[in-house]
């Protein structure tokens, strides 16, 4: 841990007037291109330090905050997420970094799939997880809006725990009560510069979809959310997998929304696999590979992955 902090490198930039940080994780031998992380919606760009043990001897990590996310100054509702891709490829010319390994997570996947809509040519491969956001999403930012523009962190916290977090005693969830209680306590401490710009997160989210039609064709992809899960729903994200060709769908078992907090092992190994073309197949934490638009052609990078 002590040379994973001294190793990092945190650095400060602007798009378009928005300030947003990435931090840095060189890797001295890589397997594999930059793993890029873009940080969902109420995370910053140390929300997934744990995974440095699992990611580093492997290839550098980048992770990611959406412009505004930690600024005086929120990106306002009217802006859709095709500025946080902007931002993602300007971030990546500053790095000179010409492809990545990208991941997006939760509502960091929007400007992740608007990217590789995009910019394919610059994506090594692509995997989202928990980003298909329906309409249980949509409602669900309405009421957060509500709380937060009250700024009442109390009420804002427990309906983030409620959307996050299957509650049904009938579904099996690893971990539950220690992420709830985690993450409870994590958003009703909020700040109120926090709920500023928490607020601006939320409204962007019930003005804008967070993905838009088009396909996506010549990245491996592969779209997983948890089995439970009641944000980014299995349905809607093999509909996601259908959209983009050749890609691989799954599900983690025994998990829902924040299956990187519930088997956060697991879900850093499937990462770790999919970046490196390891096989997928046959994981005991998954449910099964499934190619919704179809197999992808087989090249020697790729067969052993399906």
């Amino acid at each position: 841990m002590a040379d994973s902090i001294a190793a990092e490198q945190v650095r400060q930039l602007s798009y378009q007037g928005y300030e947003f940080a990435c931090r840095i994780l060189e890797c001295p031998a890589p397997v594999t291109e930059p793993i890029v992380v873009m940080c969902a919606a109420f995370q910053n760009i140390r929300s997934y330090h744990r995974y440095d043990k699992y990611w580093r001897d492997s290839a550098t990590i980048i992770c990611m905050e959406p412009p505004g996310s930690y600024s005086p100054d929120p990106v306002p509702r009217t802006v859709g997420y095709d500025f946080d891709a902007g931002a993602l490829a300007y971030l990546l010319d500053e790095l000179d970094l010409p492809r990545i390994n990208l991941l997006g997570i939760s509502l960091g996947a929007a400007p992740t799939h608007r990217f590789a809509q995009e910019y394919p040519e610059r994506i090594a491969r692509l995997m989202l997880t928990g980003a298909a956001l329906g309409d249980t999403a949509r409602r669900g930012a309405v009421e957060l809006e509500h709380w937060l523009r009250l700024r009442r962190a109390d009420a804002f916290g427990r309906k983030m725990v409620e959307l996050c977090v299957n509650g049904d005693p009938t579904r099996t969830v690893r971990n539950r009560v220690a992420v709830r209680r985690a993450l409870l306590d994590h958003l009703s401490t909020a700040s109120e510069a926090e709920l500023v710009r928490y607020l601006a997160v939320a409204q962007r989210l019930v003005d804008h979809p967070a993905t838009l039609p088009g396909r996506i064709s010549g990245i491996p992809a592969l779209c997983v959310t948890g089995e439970h899960d009641e944000l980014a729903p299995p349905d809607l994200t093999r509909t996601m997998a259908a959209g983009i060709d050749g890609a691989a769908f799954t599900t983690m078992r025994e998990t829902c929304h924040v299956s990187f907090l519930e088997r956060h092992a697991d879900w850093a190994d499937l990462v770790l696999r999919f970046f490196t073309d390891q096989p997928l197949a046959g994981l005991d934490y998954l449910t099964g590979l499934e190619h919704p638009a179809g197999c992808p052609e087989h090249d020697e990078s790729a067969s052993s992955v399906w």
